[in-house]
């Protein structure tokens, strides 16, 4: 009789232990499983937490949710990809018809420091490498400080702060192409020219070149910075050398599934062809106003 009491108060106190303790329903998930389906409706960043920015479930095209909702970074690295050809024809048009670049601050660099021995040729080429790279960097400082001080919680949750960068530089080049395509308003090389005929002298000695370098360095600054706050860093578009370099480093070079791998070598293809391009062009009846 006494063991059966004791079962009977056992069961009664575990009973109410029950009753205080809320147990999950029979079907429910354990508070620490993981739930896979959550990756699909956020964005993944590196040091922040999805969890705090939730993508909109049924957002319209052109509603406020998705306009100033976050940027999936799926497709992020097209238009980056494209900026890369891009790159290789404004700076090929630019180092054919003025001997200095808009996006490649290194080449720049080297012709600012040879410029101070009379070298090369050009008797402006400290003034166009200089005004290039001031321009460029004040391009990459206001982008990163704007972007800053519009979108605190990061630049990759704002869709509509970074459309507005890519609007930015497409209104550069604009810009840029619209003071190149007039006769006589600023001196360039001639089209329909052969691999033989060489580029008349007086176009880099004209100083009235200088003012086609500003609205495309400064497209270019915004650019590479723009690279940079949509996280690819593999993709710094305006520079080839870390990218070869990143290849070489990359331990998973040869392996079938590298996605970083494959924007690092797109990127460098699609350079050389934008380059090859504006050669071409160059060499058309349309000249620069082609590219």
């Amino acid at each position: 009789r006494c063991s059966n009491n004791y079962a009977i108060a056992r069961r009664a106190q575990e009973e109410s232990v029950g009753e205080r303790i809320p147990q999950p329903p029979f079907n429910a998930t354990s508070p620490g499983a993981p739930d896979n389906r959550s990756s699909r409706d956020t964005f993944d960043m590196d040091g922040e937490d999805p969890k705090k920015h939730p993508l909109p479930s049924k957002a319209g095209l052109l509603s406020r949710a998705r306009l100033l909702g976050p940027v999936t970074k799926e497709y992020g690295d097209w238009p980056l990809l494209a900026m890369s050809l891009v790159t290789g024809m404004v700076d090929g048009a630019c180092f054919t018809n003025y001997g200095m670049f808009v996006g490649m601050q290194t080449g720049n660099t080297v012709i600012l420091g040879l410029s101070t021995a009379g070298l090369p040729g050009n008797p402006y080429a400290w003034l166009t490498t200089l005004v290039s790279i001031v321009t460029f960097l004040v391009g990459a400082f206001l982008t990163f400080r704007a972007s800053k001080l519009i979108t605190p919680d990061g630049p990759n949750r704002n869709r509509l702060w970074e459309a507005s960068l890519f609007m930015i530089q497409a209104l550069f080049l604009i810009l840029a192409a619209a003071l190149a395509t007039p006769d006589g308003l600023i001196p360039q090389n001639p089209g329909g020219t052969s691999r033989d005929t060489p580029n008349p002298p007086e176009v880099i000695e004209n100083i009235k070149i200088v003012s086609l370098i500003p609205p495309l360095a400064f497209q270019s600054g915004i650019q590479i910075a723009t690279s940079r706050l949509l996280g690819f860093n593999e993709l710094p578009i305006n520079v080839i050398t870390s990218t070869y370099c990143d290849l070489m480093g990359d331990f998973k070079l040869l392996a079938t599934n590298n996605v970083k791998r494959n924007r690092r070598a797109l990127s460098v293809v699609l350079l050389l062809i934008g380059a090859i391009a504006s050669g071409w062009l160059m060499r058309s009846e349309g000249g620069l106003e082609s590219i």
